[in-house]
């Protein structure tokens, strides 16, 4: 197991461009797929996805994290740290519902060698309160001495992180970047305007703002098109930066029925599903099993899958 640690604030210099959303492959309704994610980690990593171009980003919510057992977040972190070996920064999604399994989680991060960790707000029960919210993260501070990227989902929390709020979690020295997820563009351009220096910054907006959201100052995007084609997604990266509107607009137009195809029908877990047939698609492994609430895509939607890869410019083999 590797053992090389970073400071917060060296995580901070490379969090920038692609935060890959990694899958987690699944072998049975009791073991995640050891080799399949090793050897879909080394195809990121060899696709482009290094330090300076990105991160990946393990247990997160397109990585089945609210399915894994404590063994297999474990075991998902031995591996992907391992493999990585310091070639991609990998940061751990704890995505547990209370405050003390995520510190659990957490340290065992820590320890193996992750670079940081990517955390929710408490989310059992919808909009909890500031000063709770605020809790939450100060305790998994004073605990670890690992870099920490706030996961601002109100789809999963109920609570679209106020202002106010993300003045006073800027008092956590070990926090250093924001994963925003906000529909709310005043908001996200508040955010980005005040505290693009405090903390990286990267948005879910790609499918509608980008390059906007590289002008106010995002220094990335999360996507979880790089587990596909790792590539391309860094030239998603290189054309958002650019701010080159033509360039974005033509990304978008080439892209969007995959983006409609994928995500207008507000089902999240199909959505993790068909990301995980274009991994398929492309050659590699995701497991041989689909482990609920996931269901695995028909022939049929795999075929307008494919073809919606192709059309938007991705590698399909």
């Amino acid at each position: 197991m590797s053992k090389i640690k970073i400071s917060p604030q060296e995580l901070k210099t490379l969090l920038t461009g692609v935060f890959n959303i990694q899958f987690t492959p699944i072998k049975s309704a009791t073991e995640i797929d050891k080799k399949a994610l090793a050897d879909h980690t080394n195809f990121i990593i060899e696709g482009g996805l290094v330090n300076g171009k990105g991160v990946t980003v393990i247990g997160g919510s397109n990585g089945e994290g609210f399915s894994l057992s404590d063994q297999e977040y474990r075991d998902l972190i031995d591996v992907v740290v391992d493999t990585a070996a310091s070639r991609v920064p990998v940061i751990v999604g704890c995505v547990r519902p209370g405050t003390r399994p995520v510190i659990e989680l957490a340290k065992y991060a820590e320890e193996a060698g992750a670079s940081g960790l990517m955390i929710l707000a408490p989310h059992y029960y919808p909009n909890p309160s500031h000063d709770l919210i605020y809790e939450h993260f100060k305790s998994l501070a004073d605990e670890t001495n690992i870099g920490i990227i706030v996961y601002n989902n109100p789809l999963v929390t109920g609570i679209d992180i106020p202002i106010e709020l993300v003045e006073r979690l800027a008092d956590i020295d070990n926090i250093v970047g924001l994963k925003e997820t906000t529909s709310n563009m005043y908001r996200l351009r508040k955010v980005i305007t005040r505290y693009k220096e405090r903390f990286n910054i990267n948005t879910n907006t790609y499918r509608w703002m980008m390059p906007l959201d590289y002008q106010l100052g995002a220094q990335g995007f999360n996507t979880y098109f790089g587990n596909a084609d790792p590539g391309f997604a860094v030239r998603m990266h290189e054309i958002g930066a650019s701010g080159d509107f033509d360039a974005c607009h033509k990304l978008w137009s080439d892209m969007v029925e995959l983006y409609d195809f994928c995500f207008s029908h507000g089902d999240m877990y199909k959505a993790s599903a068909l990301g995980k047939e274009m991994v398929r698609i492309v050659g590699l492994s995701m497991g041989d099993y689909e482990r609920l609430p996931l269901v695995r895509p028909s022939k049929a939607e795999r075929d307008i899958l494919r073809d919606l890869m192709i059309k938007g410019g991705l590698t399909v083999k």
